[in-house]
């Protein structure tokens, strides 16, 4: 029955989105750039109510709490910019990731297919949010069109653009996949994590590269749930009660970005850089379980 109550208060959270998103989008789409600056103010502070109300279903039907490490650091901060980076296990990540960040730094963006925005309600709000959409291509594709890559990469550059001129935060799951027990199992051999995936450092190199200007820094989260196998449903049936949460900042200064963003993608050194951090992930992982 709490499950129940739970999906119904969910969605009421989401419906009375409809009558303020919609006016917004359309405030966005005139050249005027007064009017769009208020649009989007308001559509951040809207989102934000939106987070704050799913933690606050999710405390009163089950009591959820989190246990939050280095959030406190004094670099940290709403007016200043952040990519995040973090483990990826299940669809709740994001909520919990939204939860224990929201108001703390700048609304957080992360990268959604594109097909993705014509999901009722939600997809229309990431789109009046400027969340980055991007066509990402299968591995078939490109071998029969290499081309598509460079699209791809563009595609990621010109999402860039947008948070030049504001505050941003852009959350990027650099596994690429959720961690599921599956996708453990089948790639046992070419694995080196026992509770993560290899991690692919292409994208944030690119956006790190794109957005260096404006960066403070690298937010490195490492999500623990009480059991590594947790689900998105394990959440909602309260089975999930008191999610870890550790926070690690790295100043801008200490992420080797390459200079020339056509060599961003492919990167060397942040690809050794983001194997070092996933190596004391997976290490910080073994030792709470």
């Amino acid at each position: 029955m709490k499950l129940v109550i739970t999906y119904i208060l969910f969605i009421l959270n989401l419906l009375w989105l409809i009558p303020i998103i919609y006016p917004l989008l359309l405030l966005k789409i005139p050249p005027f750039r007064s009017i769009r600056g208020f649009a989007d103010r308001v559509l951040v502070g809207i989102g934000e109510i939106w987070i704050g109300n799913n933690y606050q279903i999710s405390w009163l039907m089950y009591g959820i709490k989190f246990d939050v490490e280095g959030l406190n650091h004094p670099e940290i901060s709403h007016d200043k910019s952040y990519l995040i980076v973090s483990n990826h296990q299940s669809w709740a990540d994001v909520y919990v990731i939204q939860s224990v960040l929201n108001r703390k730094v700048p609304f957080i963006r992360f990268f959604i297919k594109s097909s993705l925005k014509w999901v009722p309600i939600l997809g229309q709000a990431w789109m009046a949010l400027d969340f980055p959409f991007v066509r990402r291509s299968k591995k078939a594709d490109l071998i029969k069109n290499p081309a598509l890559a460079n699209q791809d990469l563009q595609n990621v550059r010109n999402v860039c653009q947008k948070f030049k001129e504001i505050p941003f935060c852009i959350l990027n799951f650099v596994e690429g996949h959720r961690r599921t027990p599956e996708r453990m199992k089948k790639l046992i051999k070419k694995n080196p994590y026992k509770y993560l995936l290899r991690a692919n450092s292409g994208g944030i190199s690119v956006v790190a590269t794109e957005l260096k200007e404006k960066l403070h820094g690298v937010l490195d989260l490492t999500l623990i749930y009480p059991d590594d196998q947790s689900s998105f449903l394990d959440l909602m049936k309260g089975d999930v009660q008191a999610i870890r949460v550790v926070v690690d900042f790295i100043p801008i200064a200490e992420v080797p970005i390459e200079a020339l963003p056509q060599y961003a993608a492919m990167s060397k050194k942040m690809k050794r850089w983001i194997d070092e951090r996933w190596q004391k992930k997976d290490e910080l992982l073994a030792s709470s379980y």
